[in-house]
């Protein structure tokens, strides 16, 4: 799978993005759109002071600026509009490192670290903080000012007066000003909540067409691999095993050339709704109550909605979201049957199933061989699973499993 400069398929890094964003919002009980609406102000701040000039770097730290952002408490924690470095801090460190394996994202790093940097520090000992990231911290907080549950043009007064308290001390004056001019614009902060029509559909510069080859799309994939399973100290590189598992499996199957890249970024991607369920679920040791399954069994639904929103990859999509759907339609979250499902759903969701039961956990030791086909052979006689695909991992499971 190293050789993928053949495939002729390209998506849009701007597409990537935003998917992100989206994702990593889940984490926000009731899904404020934060990324989105940060990228918009952002944008809004950029144009009314570098006129002219390509924002497109901007756009994307903006989406991507919380990426670094691990729990529940600390998402919710990031709405207060002043907080402790120490809660502020972790987040824009991480990300920073996080934007960094990825080679189109090498160039925002500074963005993203510095975005929660107060100007008053600029000021006095970090001259070298971009404009980009001061714009980023602007109008990260001017998005948590806004209530969801009062009128957005009610606000304004309020919003306006407590940025002004701040001007030069937390914010650059020169942004601030900026801020000032949109901000008696009725249609600004109505772009900002119109939920009818999407924010990002305001954001649009010629240069912002970003293509991402095969490369690039692992790269990113790989990005959200470690974003998500970094939620869990007991699933640390899940979603890579899952991803290698899958490839194995898959070419024993006898899937070749780009449907072997799509069953990678698949098995990246598969868990990107987990993004949703609470850290108090993902940590818990015990049996999940009736009420904790129903939560998780969110997380395939949001993982195929967030794919869906690239307009490419429906493999990718459908093999990375169907991964709890059975053959006898007892899965979930569609409720799928034998023929909804190809082959690349059933051996993804074998390796899933495979790569669920060896992985060590705090309340058990992975399971081995014997123990883990006598699972899977029980689940292919009750018609969840395939048993062509089983009876393939049978036969190779040290190869498939473990990479021998």
């Amino acid at each position: 799978m190293d050789g993928v400069s053949f495939l002729e398929f390209t998506a849009n890094l701007l597409d990537f993005a935003e998917m992100l964003a989206c994702a990593v919002d889940l984490m926000e009980r009731g899904s404020h759109h934060h990324g989105q609406r940060v990228a918009y102000i952002a944008f809004r701040l950029f144009e009314q002071v570098r006129p002219g000039h390509d924002p497109t770097d901007l756009v994307i730290a903006s989406y991507l600026h919380d990426i670094g952002i691990e729990s529940f408490r600390v998402k919710e924690k990031a709405r207060e509009f002043r907080l402790d470095k120490e809660i502020l801090w972790p987040h824009c460190r991480d990300g920073a490192d996080l934007v960094e394996t990825v080679d189109l994202l090498k160039g925002i790093k500074p963005f993203i670290l510095y975005h929660h940097t107060d100007y008053c520090e600029i000021h006095s000992s970090l001259p070298d903080v971009p404009l980009e990231a001061q714009i980023i911290h602007l109008a990260d907080r001017i998005e948590v000012l806004i209530r969801p549950n009062r009128l957005v043009l009610e606000q304004v007064e309020d919003i306006v007066n407590t940025i002004l308290n701040y001007k030069g001390s937390m914010f650059n004056p020169e942004l601030v000003e900026a801020f000032l001019d949109l901000s008696t614009k009725e249609s600004f902060w109505l772009d900002i909540v119109n939920e009818y029509q999407p924010v990002v559909e305001h954001i649009c510069f010629p240069s912002m067409d970003i293509k991402m080859d095969a490369s690039d799309i692992r790269q990113f994939s790989y990005l959200c691999a470690r974003i998500v399973d970094r939620k869990s100290p007991f699933t640390a590189q899940h979603s890579q095993r899952i991803a290698s598992i899958a490839v194995r499996l898959a070419e024993f199957c006898g899937m070749r050339g780009q449907d072997l890249f799509f069953m990678e970024i698949a098995g990246l991607l598969h868990d990107l709704g987990k993004l949703a369920v609470p850290d108090t679920i993902l940590h818990k040791q015990g049996r999940l109550t009736d009420g904790e399954y129903r939560v998780i069994k969110q997380h395939s639904y949001y993982t195929y909605c967030l794919i869906d929103r690239l307009n490419v990859m429906d493999k990718v999509r459908d093999w990375a979201a169907f991964h709890h759907e059975r053959l006898d339609g007892s899965g979930y979250p569609f409720h799928l049957t034998a023929g909804d499902l190809d082959l690349g759903a059933r051996v993804m969701a074998v390796a899933d199933m495979v790569g669920a039961i060896t992985e060590d956990r705090p309340y058990r030791a992975g399971y081995g061989e014997k123990e883990t086909m006598d699972i899977m052979w029980e689940q292919v006689k009750n018609n969840r699973i395939d048993g062509e695909v089983v009876d393939i991992l049978s036969k190779h499971f040290g190869e498939i499993v473990y990479g021998r």
